[in-house]
This record gives structure tokens, sequence and C-alpha cells, in this order.
């Protein structure tokens, strides 16, 4: 179960940040969720945070986009804590997502060099 308020806004910062994400660090990103399909629930809030403590650059852009969100968003009610049984379609969404800016990234890139 993922309850953490601040992993919760993890897609919403990846949709808003790209910028602060290199290729290298999407196909990371990518294959840990993948990991993550794999391990058990009680784990899974860990391996993300370790994600982030080896990205630190990624870590303080992330911690400055959920304050923000914080502050905006603070008179709504907190999310629901993802459940287990839901935890596999928020993997797949969340790498659809880094595959979606991934792909985008490279047809950029393709674009540039013609």
């Amino acid at each position: 179960m993922i309850s953490d308020a601040q992993l919760l806004v993890l897609p919403y910062f990846l949709k808003s940040k790209l910028e602060v994400f290199s290729r290298e660090d999407l196909q990371d990103l990518d294959q840990t969720l993948a990991d993550l399909q794999h391990n058990p629930p009680e784990n899974v809030e860990e391996i993300i945070k370790d994600w982030f403590k080896a990205r630190l650059t990624i870590r303080d852009e992330f911690r400055k986009f959920y304050d923000i969100c914080r502050k905006e968003l603070g008179k709504v009610p907190p999310t629901e804590p993802i459940q287990p049984d839901r935890l596999n379609n928020w993997f797949q969404e969340l790498r659809e997502q880094v595959k979606d800016k991934l792909k985008s990234e490279s047809n950029q890139k393709n674009t540039h060099d013609l």
C-alpha cells in the first residue's frame, strides 16, 4: 500500500516537471516501476524513496513540487492510500507515463538530428 502523500503526487510531478529527468533517469524509473510489480506491497514506498535518494536533484525538485501542491491543495481532503489490489494498475499507469516521456524525448531528438 502507498500511503505517503508525497509519493501519491508522483504522477503529477512526472507530468509537470519532465525537465528535471534525464533520459537515463526515466529509463531507470521505468525499470524500478517494473520491478515493483514483483515486490511485496509493504516494500513499495521504501523502494521508491530509495530511488529518489539516489537522485538528489530530482528528490529536491520533487520536495519543492510537493510543498507547492500541499499549499495549493491544503483545503482538499487527503488522497486515499493506494491499496495493494490497486498497486499493479498504479504501476502500469505510471510506467506508461514514463514510456510516453521517453518516446516524446526520443522523437524530439530525432527531429533535431534531421
